[in-house]
């Protein structure tokens, strides 16, 4: 494998200039998506490379590559595999640094498609040039404000979904999609997000590296099929644990579904206790699903410095909760996840009493309702979770509480410079009246607090901030 330096990889994020080799008029084709997506966001020159062509988009076009009388940083290639190898020599001739190979037809589909991923990449490595992929939809940077995937972007300015989290995906229409679905809903603003597909050169640790030494990435999220060097990535990990948070979702536990990821990006998966096992020890996040690799991101989207633990283990919990089953509910399912009820100190029962009725002996969990109903909303949340969060026994706490047309009223700040003072995290489940979830998660979230509607995953996104606050600390 070729070594990395942060250069190499800076080709492809921030290219001064580039062409796109396959740009074609017709509405139909990846072709046409990556060269409009392009002149849309791109804010350098842009060359459509085509024989057939004179103009594509009200933009002269080029033969070839070593025909455009300027120089190109990096050639986004999309045509046909066989005619891959006489892109990536034109390139050459050219002078260009770098190569994003978005065609399929590569070491995925047999040995007829290796034999050419062999051949492209012994023209590569003779003259130096880098390729990222074949069989890929490419990277989005909306720093630099760069998007190559072959599907058309919606009417947005990468600019203003701009955020802390970088994505690295095998799966190319994974990333795109999520992508997209990132910038339809809002679930949180993204960085970079980088679909890898056969890593005929470029793979998951180089780019884990980059994003590790990026200042504008905060977060890390991966979802692989394989890993090329397993010892390596699991370095790159431990570095990029040492300044942010990483989360993981690693496919091919079983043997049916490592076979399926060999016939999607010709990899093999490897083996998956050992990964497993060493990503804990490092205090990565290992995700089971896309979903759940999405929530946590959101969490550390939120917070993406360490907490601090307070307890030895850093596995201790306080249950702040309007419903006494749901506080029961919430242990069994911590249970599962490696955290535990924390047992208040007697200053902390003392401070409670303060706005609980005198017939109801606060205790974890605290259910809060009795004392809603005596010194209402905002003085028995806001009271009860400083109490808690305040006691040395306590690392974390968990709110449960309901969604009404008294959430204006909910001390969302106050909650907030809590979390911060004293450099714990609240995660809160919301139920009730659907009408005003949006406004509450909108109040909350605005203070660094994750809001979510199914409870497993607030008992998630605790232990992922809690496995988090204990590898750094």
């Amino acid at each position: 494998m070729d070594s990395l330096t942060s250069h190499d990889l800076d080709h492809f994020f921030k290219p001064a200039s580039l062409a796109v080799v396959g740009a074609t008029p017709n509405k139909s084709k990846g072709g046409y998506s990556i060269m409009a997506n392009m002149l849309e966001q791109f804010r350098g020159p842009i060359y459509p490379v085509n024989p057939r062509y004179e103009e594509i988009l009200g933009v002269k076009c080029y033969p070839s590559i070593s025909a455009i009388p300027a120089p190109v940083e990096l050639a986004i290639v999309f045509v046909p595999a066989h005619a891959v190898p006489a892109v990536i020599e034109d390139a050459v001739r050219a002078g260009v640094k770098a190569a994003l190979v978005e065609s399929g037809g590569f070491a995925e589909t047999g040995p007829e498609g290796q034999r050419l991923q062999d051949e492209m990449m012994a023209i590569a490595r003779r003259a130096g040039i880098r390729i990222w992929g074949p069989n890929c939809t490419g990277l989005v940077n909306t720093r630099e404000v760069i998007f190559t995937p072959f599907m058309r972007l919606p009417h947005v300015e990468l600019s203003q979904i701009r955020g802390n989290v970088s994505i690295i995906a095998q799966s190319g229409m994974l990333a795109a999609g999520y992508m997209l679905q990132m910038i339809s809903s809002g679930f949180f603003k993204l960085g970079k997000a980088c679909a890898i597909g056969n890593k005929a050169d470029i793979d998951e640790t180089e780019v884990l590296e980059y994003l590790a030494g990026d200042a504008d990435t905060e977060v890390v999220m991966a979802y692989l099929e394989s890993i090329v060097d397993g010892r390596a990535f699991l370095e790159a990990a431990r570095r990029t644990v040492a300044s942010k948070p990483l989360i993981v979702l690693k496919s091919g536990r079983t043997r049916e579904a490592a076979q399926a990821a060999m016939s999607h990006t010709a990899s093999l998966a490897g083996a998956d206790e050992v990964i497993e096992g060493a990503l804990r020890q490092i205090g990565a996040f290992r995700a089971r699903d896309f979903m759940q690799m999405m929530r946590i991101g959101k969490a550390f989207s939120l917070n993406p410095q360490p907490f601090e633990t307070a307890s030895p283990n850093g596995d201790q919990v306080a249950l702040v909760t309007v419903s006494g089953g749901g506080g029961v509910v919430t242990i069994d399912l911590m249970s599962s996840h490696g955290l535990y009820p924390a047992k208040l100190d007697p200053a902390t029962i003392d401070k409670l009493k303060q706005v609980f009725p005198p017939w109801m002996p606060p205790s974890n969990p605290v259910d809060i309702w009795p004392a809603i109903e005596q010194v209402g909303v905002e003085r028995a949340v806001g009271e009860s979770l400083c109490a808690v969060l305040e006691d040395d026994n306590v690392d974390g706490a968990i709110l449960l509480t309901f969604a009404s047309r008294d959430t204006a009223g909910f001390p969302a700040q106050k909650l907030g410079e809590a979390c911060g003072r004293l450099h714990k995290p609240i995660i809160s489940w919301v139920f009730g009246d659907v009408r005003f979830f949006d406004e509450y998660r909108q109040r909350m979230e605005g203070q660094g607090i994750p809001v979510y509607d199914e409870l497993e995953t607030c008992v998630e996104a605790m232990a992922a901030y809690l496995i988090y606050a204990k590898a750094r600390r």
